[in-house]
């Protein structure tokens, strides 16, 4: 009972912070400190992820900080040598960079490929798994571009977002995929659905508010 009622809290805890963020993005005076909360929430959210996740296993971790590793490493291809993604730059609201890469990104690719596939997980053991994960992957990315744009989380430099930051961000995430069903990695976690459902709402509402004149008010 005392499991349960603190899952009940979490998930409660979870609505309640992308709800007020949705808020303090939408209010311009608090924007700025809301980009600065950022970084946190993408903490917040991996280790809650993390905490919640069965089995835990040696196994286990090292696949998820390969996953988190991989993403850094490709980001940070991508903004130094635009080999990856095209031509695009870091902004200040994911704080600290390493070599022009902000380090918390590896989790925001950490925590994407582990919702999705625990939301896959009746289908993690057949081939087309990494298709349909990389395909969500894109899809999320897609919502997510403006809202990035828009908070200062990245900027292309002004120009249409590239087809091959799509083809990339397909690619890459499925070899993510890929990996953990050739592993067999097992994924099972009670907060997964609110948190990436609640990432979903907060990227959304935000896509469709910046396109209005609400989001400069």
């Amino acid at each position: 009972m005392k499991d349960l009622l603190n899952i009940r809290v979490v998930r409660i805890s979870i609505w309640i912070w992308y709800l007020v963020g949705i808020a303090g993005f939408l209010i311009h005076p608090l924007r700025p400190l809301f980009q600065q909360l950022t970084p946190y929430g993408m903490v917040m959210a991996a280790v809650l992820l993390l905490y919640f996740q069965e089995p835990k296993s040696l196994k286990n971790w090292i696949v998820f900080a390969a996953i988190a590793l991989v993403g850094f490493i490709a980001e940070l291809i991508g903004v130094n040598t635009q080999r990856l993604f095209g031509v695009y730059t870091y902004g200040d609201t994911l704080g600290l960079k390493l070599w022009n890469t902000p380090i918390i990104i590896s989790l925001n690719w950490l925590v994407l490929i582990y919702c999705i596939a625990a939301l896959s997980k009746n289908i993690r053991d057949n081939w087309y798994f990494p298709v349909i994960g990389a395909a969500t992957m894109v899809a999320f990315d897609w919502i997510m571009e403006p809202v990035a744009i828009a908070t200062g989380m990245w900027n292309w430099g002004g120009q249409e977002i590239p087809l091959k930051n799509y083809i990339d961000w397909f690619l890459i995430s499925g070899f993510m995929f890929l990996m953990i069903r050739i592993l067999k990695i097992e994924i099972n976690n009670r907060i997964a659905v609110v948190l990436i459902a609640m990432q979903l709402v907060f990227f959304l509402t935000l896509n469709l508010l910046i396109r209005t004149m609400l989001w400069n008010f």
